[in-house]
């Protein structure tokens, strides 16, 4: 028995795999945005966590992780066309991780959350 690809004339199999591109690349389009969703506001205050050295961890960019401050998919699964900041402990410290995505120093709060916009700004909406 010959398989399907067997069975097709030349031109007909190249005008598939032409298809099948197109296909692919909406599929991609549609997952990956190419003007990405605008990180929302998870919190109004830092989080407090134990780094452990060595340790690899994943940020949440887009501010919608139910397990704040660090990256649970979300991302992906509402097609924000963002992605986590992936960053690897150097020590094994306590620090204060941003969760309002505001942070000019990400993944650590730099206070930004006390700015009157950020305040006045909806947990769950953009800035």
């Amino acid at each position: 028995m010959r398989g399907v690809g067997a069975m097709l004339r030349p031109a007909a199999r190249g005008a598939w795999n032409l298809n099948q591109r197109r296909d692919v690349s909406s599929w991609l389009a549609w997952w990956f945005p190419k003007t990405p969703a605008k990180s929302v506001v998870a919190l109004k205050t830092p989080i407090k966590v134990e780094l452990v050295a060595g340790k690899t961890y994943r940020w949440c960019v887009c501010g919608r992780s139910k397990k704040q401050p660090f990256c649970d998919g979300s991302h992906f699964f509402q097609r924000t066309g963002l992605s986590p900041l992936k960053f690897k402990a150097q020590e094994t410290r306590m620090v204060a991780l941003c969760t309002c995505k505001a942070t000019q120093k990400p993944p650590y709060c730099d206070g930004t959350h006390r700015s009157e916009q950020v305040q006045k700004a909806e947990v769950g909406s953009p800035l």
